[in-house]
């Protein structure tokens, strides 16, 4: 029986998709270094199944993995776009996913309709919150703007055979 590997879900064989991950490296460390704040455990976790991915060579493209300098399983871009009520379904609901927006746009709010909650969501916006748990929507905005969604995937962290963390916790945060 052959093992199967995870892939990368982008096509990195082109010089302008390197340059884009060398752009963002510095981003995605920082907010992999948010993760390691607000949830050490799960930051601990996503550092191993990424360096796990690292040392398989059978996953191919090392290029584009020792480029990838994040804890997260991936990124989505979105783009001008609403966003309507969703949950995040292939993660996990003790798991953090981490919002960041950009942009030149006002006028926008990230809803979490189940708390009955409205933030502000102004460009330079970072938000971390489960997204399996915790439905959430941004309904509407005026001008141009960017969110970045960084996420982990159970199935890669199944793959990997390095448990996902448990819930966080403030014991965590106290000394002895």
């Amino acid at each position: 029986m052959s093992q199967d590997y995870p892939h990368a879900s982008v096509n990195f064989r082109s010089p302008a998709a390197l340059e884009w991950l060398d752009a963002i490296s510095e981003s995605n460390a920082i907010f992999s270094a948010i993760l390691a704040v607000i949830h050490p455990n799960l930051y601990e976790a996503g550092w191993k199944t990424t360096k796990h991915l690292r040392d398989t060579p059978e996953i191919g493209s090392p290029h584009v993995l020792s480029r990838w300098a994040s804890v997260f399983s991936g990124v989505s871009v979105i783009s001008n776009r609403i966003t309507p009520p969703h949950r995040d379904l292939s993660s996990r609901h003790n798991w953090y996913d981490i919002l960041a927006t950009s942009g030149t746009y006002r006028d926008c709010h990230l809803e979490l309709p189940g708390l009955g909650i409205t933030l502000e969501y102004g460009p330079g916006t970072v938000v971390g919150l489960s997204g399996k748990a915790l439905e959430h929507a941004v309904p509407s905005f005026v001008g141009d703007r960017v969110c970045y969604a960084y996420f982990m995937r159970d199935n890669v962290h199944e793959w990997a055979r390095v448990a996902g963390s448990d819930w966080m916790y403030t014991k965590y945060y106290k000394s002895e």
